[in-house]
């Protein structure tokens, strides 16, 4: 049984830019407007990028672009930035906004997920993190789309992959759509004997980010199942370390990022790489 994580997160996270408007009031006392747009989301949280100081714990304002749905946000602290460009991580407070206009599945569903992806109704551009089992990865996997029910179009539609960074004006009819979802857990896989998981030899790329370390990898996946993966990599990764990787991982879409650890590390010494196994943190529920 695997520690139970500090401050475990009560969603996946998706790397997505999209247009938001803040307000709110600077350390010194002057009350600021901009518009900027977000690094990161969750369910109720998100990273954020601003040119002016904020103080933990300070409230402000968040619009969305595209909807005009706005929700009041606590300041968390500095996640990193550059010159005249902070990075902020930030948690709506009144949880039954859905500020993002992102429907996110529940918790529990995670352990049915081979692909975590954010997907979009190809007809009303409604936006989803979406769960798909093994049968239905391989699908998406030859098409790059699925035909799945639509809550907006009350029909079947076709689904893509929403992009990376969403136009100024965007709308979308999720935000008006009721979240028929509670929150996700990720199983943790036992060892090569107890296995929970079947593994599906699949070659995609996966981005693979390390907490407290600038920069990220794409490396190939070996094999997946619904509670981790095998990637190989020249890069070094300590057996416990805590990682956060997305795949399937496309350039330019919108990636869903999991809270991950390193379970096996192997040498491959003929090629001069190393065969990580990961496993997918099981997620608080509540």
């Amino acid at each position: 049984m695997p520690p139970k994580e500090k401050n475990p997160r009560r969603s996946d996270r998706v790397s997505i830019s999209m247009p938001i408007e803040i307000f709110g009031t600077e350390i010194s006392g002057q009350d600021f407007a901009e518009t900027t747009k977000t690094h990161l989301l969750s369910r109720h949280g998100a990273a954020l990028v601003l040119s002016r100081k904020l103080a933990p714990m300070q409230l402000i304002t968040i619009r969305n672009v595209g909807t005009r749905v706005e929700a009041t946000a606590r300041i968390i602290g500095q996640m990193g930035g550059q010159e005249e460009a902070y990075i902020y991580g930030v948690v709506v407070i009144d949880t039954k906004v859905n500020l993002w206009g992102i429907n996110f599945p529940p918790l529990s569903d995670a352990d049915k997920a081979l692909f975590r992806l954010l997907l979009e109704c190809n007809v009303c551009q409604a936006r989803e993190v979406v769960y798909l089992d093994e049968l239905e990865s391989e699908v998406f996997e030859a098409n790059q789309q699925i035909t799945r029910h639509c809550a907006g179009c009350a029909e079947g539609t076709v689904w893509l992959r929403a992009p990376h960074n969403l136009p100024d004006g965007t709308t979308t009819t999720a935000a008006e759509q009721k979240l028929k979802r509670a929150q996700p857990r990720s199983e943790f896989p036992g060892s090569r004997n107890d296995r929970k998981h079947v593994r599906v030899q699949m070659k995609i790329s996966v981005c693979i980010r390390q907490p407290g370390f600038p920069g990220e990898e794409i490396a190939l996946v070996m094999n997946i199942s619904r509670g981790g993966l095998c990637f190989v990599s020249s890069n070094t990764y300590f057996q416990g370390s805590n990682l956060e990787v997305a795949a399937p991982y496309t350039k330019g879409a919108a990636n869903v990022f999991v809270q991950s650890r390193v379970v096996r590390v192997e040498k491959l010494a003929a090629e001069k790489l190393t065969k990580y196994g990961v496993a997918y943190l099981r997620d608080a529920r509540g």
